[in-house]
């Protein structure tokens, strides 16, 4: 809950301030968010950095896919990293923008299920958080972050500094300045209200859901075989939606001096992603996400 509300401040008070600074400038063609903020130098690290990141992103959405078709399909889980691997690569090659564009639309989606399924295990299970301070003690949880505090804010900065551009383009896209900024608001509040359901639906069913990778998909298939299974597709399109344009990204970057071949690249980039995504889902999680919000922390200072 800590870690919640301070992520939400964090959220509320650099969202704005990106979101009103993309009003402002984002028109401008001159106009580099991580060098206004951070100055040439550290703007110029994290320009090249956020592509490193992007190229993460991608390796842990690949191993989420493996998780999510082995958990609710049974599928092997090398062989789900595969397939997301693939689909990802074969938008690269032919170019499926309008396909990318259209799946992009599921995130909304994914906020509504995530909801409907969060309070209805909630509803169904508040028994579960009676003993919960004994039941916490009584199980091993993968952490990542460490403590609550430090937790709240590394997960605020992780998704500040790898959604920078974005946030800008958001905010350049608002009729007035305060509509830019009371979208960050909204927007920031509504995402962290539905982790702070999605939180307690957890902690009700801390026992049967701590080793899963994907917990809101069994959450989804107790409601209903039906039920789950939509919300699994909607994931895996979720999921494709996050990886295929910041592979695009990554390949686009590297090739942009005209030295490599594209898709050669675009091959090259999908192996290595893919060995990297084999590593377990938790784990990617655990370790990559933290170490990144550390670097995130920097631009909370600049900003």
């Amino acid at each position: 809950l800590v870690s919640i509300i301070i992520s939400l401040i964090l959220f509320i008070y650099f969202g704005s301030v990106i979101m009103s600074a993309g009003y402002d400038y984002g028109s401008s063609e001159k106009y580099r968010p991580y060098k206004y903020f951070c100055g040439n130098k550290i703007g110029l690290f994290y320009e090249y950095f956020v592509p490193i990141l992007l190229f993460i992103s991608v390796i842990v959405m690949i191993s989420g896919a493996g998780a999510t078709l082995q958990e609710y399909y049974k599928l092997n889980y090398y062989v789900g990293c595969a397939m997301m691997t693939i689909l990802v690569l074969i938008s690269f090659v032919f170019g499926l923008d309008k396909l990318i564009d259209i799946i992009g639309f599921i995130g909304p989606l994914i906020v509504v299920f995530s909801l409907i399924v969060g309070f209805d295990i909630l509803i169904k299970n508040l028994d579960g958080l009676k003993d919960i301070s004994q039941t916490m003690n009584e199980v091993r949880l993968t952490k990542a972050g460490g403590n609550c505090i430090k937790s709240g804010i590394l997960y605020a900065s992780y998704n500040m500094v790898s959604g920078l551009f974005f946030f800008t383009s958001l905010g350049n896209s608002a009729e007035t300045r305060k509509e830019a900024k009371y979208g960050a608001i909204v927007g920031s509040s509504l995402i962290m209200l539905v982790i702070l359901v999605m939180n307690f639906a957890l902690l009700s069913k801390i026992k049967d859901i701590y080793k899963l990778s994907i917990p809101t998909l069994y959450f989804a298939k107790s409601i209903s075989p039906l039920f789950g299974r939509i919300f699994s597709v909607i994931l895996l399109c979720g999921i494709y939606s996050t990886a295929a344009p910041n592979f695009c990204t990554v390949c686009s970057k590297i090739t942009k001096t005209k030295k490599y071949n594209v898709n050669i690249m675009g091959v090259f980039v999908s192996i290595v992603a893919f060995i990297f995504g084999l590593f377990p889902f938790g784990k990617l999680v655990q370790n990559v996400y933290p170490l990144t919000g550390i670097l995130g922390i920097v631009l909370f200072i600049c900003i």
